[in-house]
């Protein structure tokens, strides 16, 4: 009898092993498909996410620029220009400033050599991006009349530091933008050239 119990345990022992062993690896194999399952839903969600499914990019337009009356001089305001061209006088129409719904700044811009001789443009420029595009001209018809030509294939320019546009980044830094490059109002624009920025007391709220 002692000897059958012997046998018999020596037989149920290693097949309790044997099971307990099956059983760690079945587990171990749920647990890693379990695991696998998660991230790949994880991974799954960070690619959704970072592919922006059913979400519109946004994609900037420009409104119209409708060329505005020609300059007078009980309109003009002055403002530094270059310090290149200190031989010149910077001057912008206030009448003609507008802030369009599309962030772009418009005006027309006198620059005024000291013989008197007008170079007069029509601009657009955006603070999101330091750019300028010239719309317009001036120029003078047959019967002596000063109107602006508009420009074919204007497009937008990068500030530059020379040349004929080189007080952009000027008005931009000065007088349109605010320190984080965003767009300031009409009325805040006018008071900075009149004053200088942040000279009014009250000016952004």
């Amino acid at each position: 009898m002692n000897i059958d119990l012997k046998i018999a345990a020596s037989g149920i022992l290693p097949a309790c092993k044997i099971l307990a062993l099956y059983g760690a690896v079945l587990l171990l194999s749920f647990s890693t498909i379990a695991a696998a399952d998660v991230w790949d839903r994880v991974d799954g969600f960070s690619d959704e996410y970072q592919e922006n499914e059913g979400v519109e990019e946004f994609i900037w337009k420009e409104g119209s620029n409708n060329l505005p009356d020609y300059p007078q001089d009980n309109n003009l305001l002055q403002f530094d220009g270059p310090p290149a061209y200190r031989n010149y006088q910077y001057l912008m129409d206030e009448k003609s400033l507008i802030v369009g719904q599309d962030g772009v700044i418009r005006y027309s811009i006198v620059i005024r050599s000291s013989g008197g001789a007008d170079n007069v443009m029509y601009d657009g420029l955006r603070c999101t991006t330091n750019q300028i595009k010239n719309y317009a001209y001036g120029s003078t018809d047959m019967d002596g009349k000063k109107k602006f030509i508009r420009k074919k294939n204007a497009d937008w320019k990068a500030f530059r530091s020379t040349g004929v546009t080189a007080y952009a980044s000027i008005l931009a830094a000065d007088y349109f933008c605010d320190h984080n490059g965003a767009v300031l109002k009409r009325h805040e624009i006018i008071q900075n050239i009149k004053y200088g920025k942040g000279n009014v007391d009250g000016l952004y709220y």
